[in-house]
């Protein structure tokens, strides 16, 4: 029902587009890991890819809701480019991140092994595991956006509606 009044749904203003990019990267992660929650056979590192998607797509929608309260809470508008860019980075990167652990399990690649332990031999197994580095590195960068721009909303608060000056006297 949320994808269909989505698709269906106006362009929003550019104030909502923000908010529209956290439910959209939310639900994509949500639904790529409930997916992937259906693929995992025996104990590969497939397994928290499935998690990694469920839990960034709750907190995809956590910082779209953060977004939307600020100004209610008496703090500043947050960045709308600023905001939808850190959605489509985070939830991006995140979806790298993912892609990467269910390519890297489906050759093989176990879960909790470290170190020396954990021997790459092939390329499919490198390139799975460094396209979940690549999309970490910039699930991380979105994360810290986040960071900045909510510090930048909340250190921009509002002037109290008494004390606006109009001009008249």
């Amino acid at each position: 029902a949320v994808v269909a009044a989505l698709v269906r749904a106006p362009a929003p203003a550019p104030e909502g587009r923000a908010l529209r990019a956290a439910l959209i990267t939310s639900l994509i992660l949500f639904g790529a890991g409930g997916l992937i929650g259906f693929m995992i056979q025996g104990s590969n590192v497939k397994i928290p890819a499935h998690y990694h998607g469920c839990i960034v797509g709750v907190t995809l929608a956590l910082m779209g809701l953060a977004y939307a309260l600020l100004p209610r809470l008496g703090f500043g508008q947050v960045d709308p480019r600023l905001a939808r860019v850190q959605s489509w980075m985070y939830g991006g990167g995140q979806l790298l991140h993912i892609v990467g652990l269910v390519w890297s399990g489906g050759y093989g690649v176990q879960r909790k092994v470290a170190g020396a332990e954990q021997t790459l031999r092939t390329f499919e197994q490198v390139a799975g595991m460094g396209l979940m580095g690549l999309g970490g590195l910039v699930a991380v960068l979105g994360g810290v956006l986040f960071a900045v721009i909510v510090m930048k909303a909340m250190l921009r608060r509002p002037l109290p509606a008494a004390t606006v000056s109009t001009g008249e006297t």
